[in-house]
């Protein structure tokens, strides 16, 4: 006996099924796609930055930190429950992958399957676990969130959609494999390598077969529809971040560690100096605001947060992006507040446990600059009183030396 399923039990492969299931696939994938390149409009408005350069390197950088989650795991228990949830739902997608591969391509074109024999009894135990493990991370997670949260996490919708999208399509994936093991499996040797799904099959056995082809087949149309809402939903909510994040890393600056772009003070031609309005900060500033997971890293990690100063790290970042998605032409040195901009030491603390590779520091030396070249705003009376004797007597103490 070849170990194998079929893949299209009880709903059938025919064009009833591919058709409604392929237009709702490509019409969920175009929505996507539609929604980054609105987002990647709202990037544009920024000044152009070369982050494209070296690109062998930064592919590497992107794959290594993706794939080990070694930077959302350096915050132990929580980056832990993340990482084990991200390579759980990996495998499954890869699983789901294969599978449609194998149906609507190798199998439909060339009578060819491979997932079969020894190799489907390890895919069958492997996506059931991986399941398995995504659910418990997710509740950990949803836990965490909703009932020890830490001070100053914040809790959005986007959060209640997350975790509730993703652990229906965890549980309805199970359910419609219990349904079919139930009427077909029970009590063969292949069940036993879905552990989760055979669990199941035995609470729900008693529907008897009539309800449980119903039930399977109900819940694996919703279980498609669940699956595409989710692709709907990615640039809409913060789910985004597994495209942002992930692609945030390839557009990390990869020159000196807090190097500071050097601004040409004789350029007769310049008419504004650092950034007090959206259109003097780059794309990579506004893309940054994307990319974070508001994951209260940098802030829990920012001296001048922790010693009671009004800086959050986090908050500067989302809300130049709200400045970029609602109100543009809004004054960044306004809205963010002069004494956030001044809190910040430039330490560079923020960046460094960031898992998103966010830049905060460039930002707020951007509008520092602005307020100091271009409004003639310092930090307190005192350094004012030190900057006019310095550009009056050449000293900041003031003192006139005899000529």
């Amino acid at each position: 006996m070849e170990f194998t399923r079929e893949i299209y039990w009880n709903v059938g492969h025919s064009a009833a099924t591919l058709v409604p299931m392929y237009l709702l696939a490509f019409l969920a994938i175009g929505l996507l796609v539609r929604g980054f390149l609105q987002r990647i409009a709202i990037y544009k408005q920024g000044l152009p930055l070369n982050r494209f350069d070296q690109p062998k390197k930064r592919i590497g950088r992107m794959v290594k930190d993706v794939l080990l989650q070694k930077k959302v795991a350096e915050v132990r228990w929580p980056g832990l429950l993340h990482g084990l949830f991200f390579w759980g739902f990996g495998l499954l997608f890869i699983g789901t992958t294969l599978i449609v591969i194998q149906a609507d391509f190798t199998d439909l074109f060339f009578d060819y399957k491979f997932l079969k024999g020894t190799f489907y009894l390890l895919f069958s135990i492997i996506l059931d676990v991986a399941g398995l493990v995504c659910i418990f991370m997710l509740g950990g997670l949803l836990v965490r969130r909703y009932f020890f949260a830490p001070e100053g996490l914040e809790t959005k919708q986007d959060d209640a959609i997350m975790h509730g999208l993703l652990l229906a399509i965890l549980i309805t994936g199970f359910l419609v494999e219990g349904a079919r093991i139930a009427v077909t499996e029970l009590g063969t040797p292949l069940s036993f390598w879905s552990p989760v799904g055979l669990l199941l099959a035995h609470g729900i056995s008693g529907m008897g077969e009539g309800g449980l082809r119903a039930l399977h087949k109900v819940t694996w149309w919703f279980h498609l529809l669940l699956v595409m809402s989710f692709f709907v939903v990615i640039p809409l909510t913060k789910f985004r971040h597994i495209f942002t994040s992930s692609t945030n890393y390839f557009f990390d600056d990869l020159g000196p560690k807090g190097k500071l772009v050097n601004l040409d003070l004789e350029n007769e031609e310049a008419e504004t100096f650092g950034a007090a309005s959206l259109k003097e900060m780059t794309w990579k500033d506004i893309f940054d605001a994307d990319a974070c997971t508001l994951c209260m890293r940098c802030q829990n990690r920012c001296p001048a947060f922790n010693t009671g100063k009004p800086l959050s790290p986090m908050k500067v970042v989302n809300q130049l992006g709200e400045i970029a998605f609602n109100n543009p032409d809004a004054n960044l040195i306004d809205t963010i507040g002069k004494d956030v901009l001044w809190s910040c030491t430039t330490c560079r603390a923020c960046q460094e446990i960031c898992p998103a590779a966010i830049e905060h520091v460039n930002k707020i030396i951007d509008c520092r600059r602005a307020m100091v070249l271009m409004e003639g705003e310092f930090p307190g009376e005192e350094v004012m009183t030190a900057m006019e004797a310095t550009e009056v007597n050449g000293n900041p103490l003031g003192i006139t030396y005899p000529k």
